[in-house]
């Protein structure tokens, strides 16, 4: 047990680390990806913005107005030029492209934010330390610079302009026509922008800027501007859900070898519960399921050589038996007959042949109990076949009636000389107790055979329909001594049908007697060796 747990445990442990190490990479890079997008998303037109004012200014001129822009942001602009190669050729075609290029640092906190100069073969770079306000101030600076050149007809299309450059809200409205905190106004009138962040319950924070448009009586409004959320509720639930799904997988896979190494302890019992012989494969660990497997192979190995030798002793026994019988049968044939002696010798001989089908009988049952015949299975008209049984024992019947229900078209699939056998006993076991009738029957069901034989006689108890199936059982000795039964015909059809991997129901017949089943799936097959 201990062997168990310890590995049980150290895969768990393991399994909890590599998971964790699998969760967290795959939360990094969904992060950096989802902070690339939002920042492509909602301020692409901030920096389209910054390369379009550099572009309008030349030398002191350029230097003044970032100059403005890092002191509103507290950004930081660098200079660089290509031949620097402080990028690689992939990242300086997407800056040629889109004339901007954004990268998130390997921190996730920060990220870099390459922008093209009109040269084209310089760039600035600056790096961002959040996501959010720093971004959304500069946004509504470059706006207010933008629409500040403009007046009238020139400045109405220049937000249309802003607007088409990004996806939030871009209006202008009065300041006493807004809602917004008393001291967020005071902000406003004093030239300065305010950054509003709302939460709201679950929903995801947004933020909103409110920037004075120059003396008139306007202000910009920007927003709802999605704030980046770093665990939105749908990622918490996806990765509760993966970790739920690779804890259920570890511990699948931690299982499963213990699952099919007790699958063969179990698949060992079976074979010894059907008498069946067991392959040997010794374990060689040390854990409970180790020493579990070797002590049912060691017992079924004690249960085969005990079995074996009963069998050989019963084998030799019937063999001496059929000697000193013989012997009899000779020493009766050369008595000179007289009427005192006639009956008296009769009665010998069918002692005799009694005690020969006896000995036959055992020798078959024990034969069928220790060999494994391999089925020669085929297709059998159902008709046909009953109605060959009962001429094969139609001595036997005398005056009872025999009727057949099965129909031209009903087709099985058995093995028909073990399949013969069984019904033989069946039928012959109906004769000996019924009073005036006997029927045979076939039924197809959606995955079963039905071949059933019923009477007339006086039936089965309840309480005795199982073991009339085990050999040598007797209901009522009296009677089974009278028939002439040793209790093994069930007993062999119960084993045929085990072959079929089918079963025996016993029932009462609405004839008034019993009714006897042979059931077996439609698809058997039983791969075991060795005739009768």
């Amino acid at each position: 047990m201990q062997s168990i747990f310890f590995r049980i445990y150290m895969g768990m442990l393991l399994a909890i680390l590599l998971i964790t190490c699998l969760v967290a990479l795959a939360t990094y890079s969904l992060s950096k990806y989802r902070i690339t997008e939002h920042i492509y998303h909602n301020y692409s037109g901030t920096f389209r913005l910054v390369g379009e004012g550099i572009s309008r200014h030349k030398g002191a001129n350029r230097e003044q107005w970032l100059s403005a822009i890092e002191r509103l942001s507290d950004l930081n602009f660098e200079s660089h030029k290509f031949s620097e190669r402080a990028l690689t050729e992939h990242q300086i075609g997407r800056l040629l492209r889109d004339k901007f290029l954004y990268q998130v640092n390997t921190n996730l906190s920060t990220s870099q934010v390459y922008i093209l100069l009109p040269e084209e073969q310089a760039y600035l770079s600056v790096q961002l330390n959040d996501y959010g306000t720093s971004l959304v101030r500069i946004s509504a600076f470059l706006m207010l610079n933008e629409l500040g050149r403009h007046k009238g007809e020139a400045r109405v299309k220049a937000l249309v302009k802003l607007r088409s450059l990004f996806d939030y809200p871009i209006q202008l409205q009065k300041l006493e026509a807004l809602t917004i905190a008393t001291s967020h106004k005071r902000t406003v009138k004093k030239g300065d922008i305010a950054v509003v962040l709302n939460v709201s319950g679950t929903n995801t924070p947004t933020l909103k800027a409110y920037a004075p448009l120059g003396n008139s009586s306007y202000t910009l409004v920007l927003g709802s501007i999605p704030f980046f959320d770093w665990f939105p509720l749908p990622l918490i639930v996806a990765i509760v859900l993966t970790i739920l799904v690779l804890m259920a997988a570890a511990s699948f896979y931690l299982v499963r070898p213990l699952e099919h190494r007790l699958a063969s302890v179990d698949k060992q019992i079976e074979q010894i519960a059907q008498d069946k012989e067991i392959t040997v494969t010794p374990q060689t660990g040390y854990d409970a399921i180790s020493k579990l497997s070797n002590t049912v192979t060691h017992m079924a190995t004690r249960i085969h050589k005990l079995i074996n030798a009963q069998t050989d002793m019963i084998r030799a026994i019937s063999h001496e038996l059929r000697a000193p019988i013989t012997r009899v049968r000779f020493q009766l044939a050369v008595l000179e007959p007289n009427e005192k002696l006639t009956s008296n010798i009769g009665g010998i001989e069918r002692n005799l042949d009694e005690l020969e089908n006896l000995i036959d009988e055992v020798l078959t049952f024990s034969k069928l109990k220790a060999e494994k015949p391999l089925l020669h299975q085929e297709h059998l008209p159902v008709d046909e076949f009953l109605a060959n049984i009962v001429a094969l024992h139609k001595h036997a019947a005398g005056a009872i009636a025999v009727s057949i229900s099965a129909i031209d078209s009903d087709i099985v699939w058995a093995d028909p000389k073990y399949l013969q056998r069984a019904i033989s006993n069946l039928l012959l076991n109906a004769y000996k107790y019924a009073n005036h009738q006997v029927r045979l029957g076939f039924d197809c069901q959606a995955s079963n055979y039905f071949i059933w034989v019923e009477d007339d006689g006086p039936g089965i108890p309840k309480e005795n329909r199982q073991q009339v199936l085990t050999a040598f059982a007797r209901v009522d000795e009296s009677r089974d001594r009278k028939t002439g039964g040793y209790g093994l015909g069930l007993a062999i059809v119960q084993q045929i049908a085990r072959w079929h991997q089918g079963q025996v129901l016993v029932e009462s017949s609405e004839l008034g007697g019993s009714k006897i089943s042979l059931v077996w799936p439609k698809n058997n097959v039983l791969p075991v060796e060795s005739t009768l």
